[in-house]
């Protein structure tokens, strides 16, 4: 039986009123037949019924790919994450929801490092922005849907009408995947309603990231660097 999070409404006559966190699946139990179910106050401390489907959620996508056991998926990572951490034994049951947040971060870290695929939607409200992006620009996901098709790193600084697009210096841009579909909605509605449409904007790399995703070479780095000392020089003489 799954479990529910009720969030009191209001109190009518002699009834109490709650909303579900998820009306399908309890409509479900309810066509089982079960009609009673218990509550207790909840923990805002501890992991959310929310949290915990993200979790299991993972756990079958990486079951799915991988072909193991949802359940040794989850031995695995948890000891994975303990020995990483040195949380120690834990349970999904009742850990906090801090500790909650950080072992999702770590299983969606891991689906990227393995190139497993899963619900991109997982990821709001627990990888922050930045580090969503940066993710999906080192192992190739757009941003927006997760798709490995047709991608594009997209300059959300403009690189502007009649600039040479092999001849740009990516250490001044904020960069991002997208997949052809969403790098078109992006100069489509503008870089404002883009970021506000899907809340994250471009990141600035390193020098390491761009040469991994080899973006450039170290000898066009320093072939700008060269550039940006010459019109320096210019600029202070003229």
């Amino acid at each position: 039986m799954d479990n529910f999070e009720f969030k009191f409404d209001r109190i009518v006559g002699s009834k109490v009123q709650f909303e579900v966190d998820d009306l399908d699946a309890f409509k479900k139990e309810l066509r089982k037949g079960h009609l009673k179910f218990n509550a207790s106050p909840a923990d805002h401390n501890m992991i959310s019924n929310a949290q915990r489907k993200k979790i299991y959620a993972l756990f079958r996508d990486i079951s799915d790919y991988t072909g193991y056991e949802e359940q040794e998926v989850k031995n695995r990572l948890k000891l994975q994450f303990s020995y990483n951490t040195g949380y120690g034994n834990f349970s999904l049951s009742n850990c906090t929801k801090e500790l909650a947040t950080q072992f999702i971060r770590f299983v969606i870290e891991f689906c990227f490092r393995y190139d497993i695929p899963f619900d991109s939607k997982v990821m709001e409200n627990t990888i922050d922005a930045e580090r969503r992006v940066f993710l999906c620009l080192v192992h190739r996901q757009c941003t927006v849907c997760g798709s490995r098709q047709g991608l594009q790193i997209n300059h959300e600084d403009t690189v502007g009408m009649g600039n040479n697009r092999n001849h740009i210096d990516h250490r001044n841009h904020r960069l991002e995947m997208l997949c052809f579909k969403h790098h078109s909605e992006f100069h489509n509605i503008g870089a404002k309603a883009f970021a506000d449409k899907y809340h994250f904007h471009g990141i600035k790399l390193s020098d390491k990231s761009i040469l991994s995703l080899k973006l450039m070479s170290q000898k066009q780095m320093d072939e700008f660097d060269e550039e940006y000392k010459r019109q320096k020089e210019l600029n202070r003489n003229g």
